[in-house]
């Protein structure tokens, strides 16, 4: 409970912490240019909107912003209350309101608040976001949509309210929706980000639309031409869709560049025995028995045993039972390329050659065949974390988490994965949801304290210092030990340039406690290079 009640004070914090910034605008870009910059650090500031310039006004919201920077929301709300009495209407005023009583919980006030401050200034965007911002946070998804409309009908070229309005509609299972919002979207920009269109992959997939998974796919390789998994998934969409000569033209040069990735060598001999292509076949090796008259489900089952029995614990490794596990789901996957277990169990053997990225192919390729087990999305984000390909694991994950919400190893493998792939906002949040998700009353000090290390990081790539400190101590207290809680606070330390020898102290602390961990020792190099190069 004492570590639920931690994540919740620094959620409300959160909400707040921008308060000093907007100190920032008054003092330095002049009386109240900083509208509305309290309310998120994502939200755009509008430019000034009314005459509240005079010294009262100023000094009643400085001293309402410093409460609330001090947790004292009630004392905040009067210094509000004063000046709006004063300035009466003044959205940056109502605005401030309006995220006080947020932060209080009190959503029906600050509601009230966040729709005043709309209608004196509805001519602004960032309005009409702020309010939706709310609706969706009081558990009103409904009006939220309601708003986001008035919104992209009023300002048909804000690209970002279509693009809010497409992930609530997804959020509210309505993939058609969203993707229409999503079309809209790209009828607006001439060149939409790539995450657009990897949100909306998942959302054909859902419907079931394959035109739109191929236009999707075709953008993706359009727009990264040099990434491999959309040539292999859209090669894969093509095989899938009796194209075979379309998916070999795509997937043979692949295969060349990949000669030991066993699951494209085999999914390109296929296609080469479809297309009649068989001057390019490539045969796969004997078998010392004959087993053209054993079934599929009977071949993989025979695999699972010998791979069983070649990492049986007491044991050790048996190469010679994996080689023939492997033989034997070589012929399986031949006969019955998507065949799930099949591909389940090649991703484990491949496992077990350290071959993260290839075990994250194939099991991509048993969730477009089926989708609907949660665990296998995220043994698939896992295995693309472990080969460090970190867009791909945060894709996969926030795939899956759209099919499985709240699935405790998605949340977690897209909190890291987010994290490394440069969108701390996207990666804080999951970090938030998964400490939610602890066992109560009492989580593994361990687990929390790793979490709130991530945390912390995120809170450092954001340029929220104190918030990053307060995390990382929380983790530390909690773990004091703890390797990877030592090298993300030294890491952060040295990330923004301070307390470089305490940083030095805690990476050599990691490194001690996990001196097998490439990790540890990059992160002391990093903290070294810092020293040396204040």
């Amino acid at each position: 409970m004492l570590i639920r009640a931690m994540a919740l004070g620094l959620m409300r914090r959160d909400r707040i912490a921008l308060a000093l910034t907007v100190l920032v605008g008054v003092f330095i870009c002049g009386p109240l240019r900083a509208v509305g910059q309290q309310a998120s650090l994502s939200s755009p500031s509008p430019a000034d909107t009314g005459d509240t310039a005079n010294a009262t006004v100023q000094k009643y919201l400085i001293k309402g912003t410093t409460e609330a920077q001090l947790g004292d929301y009630e004392e905040a709300i009067l210094y509000f209350e004063t000046a709006l009495d004063r300035a009466p209407n003044t959205p940056i005023l109502l605005e401030a309101l309006a995220n006080a009583h947020h932060a209080q919980d009190d959503e029906a006030t600050a509601l009230f608040y966040a729709r005043k401050a709309l209608s004196n200034s509805a001519d602004r965007a960032y309005y009409h976001r702020r309010l939706a911002e709310l609706q969706c946070q009081a558990g009103q998804p409904e009006a939220a949509l309601q708003t986001y409309q008035d919104l992209v009908d009023r300002f048909p070229a804000d690209t970002s309210a279509y693009r809010a309005l497409a992930e609530l509609q997804a959020m509210l299972d309505r993939p058609s929706a969203a993707l229409d919002a999503y079309g809209r979207l790209l009828e607006h920009t001439s060149r939409a980000p790539v995450s657009v269109y990897r949100k909306m992959l998942p959302l054909h997939r859902r419907l079931g639309n394959l035109d739109g998974i191929e236009r999707t796919l075709r953008a993706l390789l359009n727009r990264r031409p040099n990434n491999p998994e959309y040539r292999r998934r859209l090669g894969n969409h093509y095989a899938s869709t009796d194209r075979p000569g379309v998916a070999l033209d795509l997937l043979a040069p692949l295969a060349e560049q990949r000669p030991d990735d066993t699951a494209l060598q085999q999914r390109v001999n296929a296609l080469y025995r479809r297309t009649g292509r068989t001057a390019d076949a490539r045969s796969s090796p004997p078998d010392s028995a004959d087993l053209s008259t054993v079934s599929v489900d009977a071949l993989v089952q025979r695999a699972a045993s010998a791979y069983d029995e070649a990492t049986a614990p007491s044991s050790g490794i048996d190469s010679t039972r994996l080689q023939a596990a492997e033989t034997l789901l070589d012929r399986a996957l031949d006969r019955a390329p998507t065949h799930v277990d099949a591909l389940s169990l090649r991703a484990r053997l491949l496992d077990e050659q350290s071959a993260p990225a290839q075990a994250a192919q194939v099991l991509e390729r048993a969730l477009e065949a089926n989708p609907r087990v949660p665990d296998r999305w995220a043994r698939a984000a896992s295995a693309h974390l472990s080969a460090h390909d970190y867009d791909a694991a945060a894709s996969v994950a926030e795939e899956g988490l759209l099919l499985f919400p709240g699935h405790t190893p998605l949340v977690r493998t897209a909190a890291v994965a987010q994290l490394h792939s440069g969108a701390p906002k996207q990666a804080l949040d999951h970090f938030h949801d998964a400490l939610e998700q602890q066992d109560d009353p009492a989580p593994a000090p361990d687990d929390a304290a790793v979490l709130r290390a991530g945390m912390g990081l995120a809170y450092t790539h954001l340029d929220r210092p104190q918030d990053a400190d307060d995390t990382l101590e929380q983790a530390l207290t909690l773990a004091p030990d703890h390797p990877r809680v030592l090298r993300h606070y030294a890491y952060s330390l040295a990330l923004r340039q301070t307390q470089l020898d305490r940083a030095l102290e805690l990476a050599r602390r990691a490194v001690d406690r996990a001196s097998s961990d490439p990790l540890a020792h990059d992160t002391l190099g990093w903290v070294y290079l810092q020293r040396d190069n204040p």
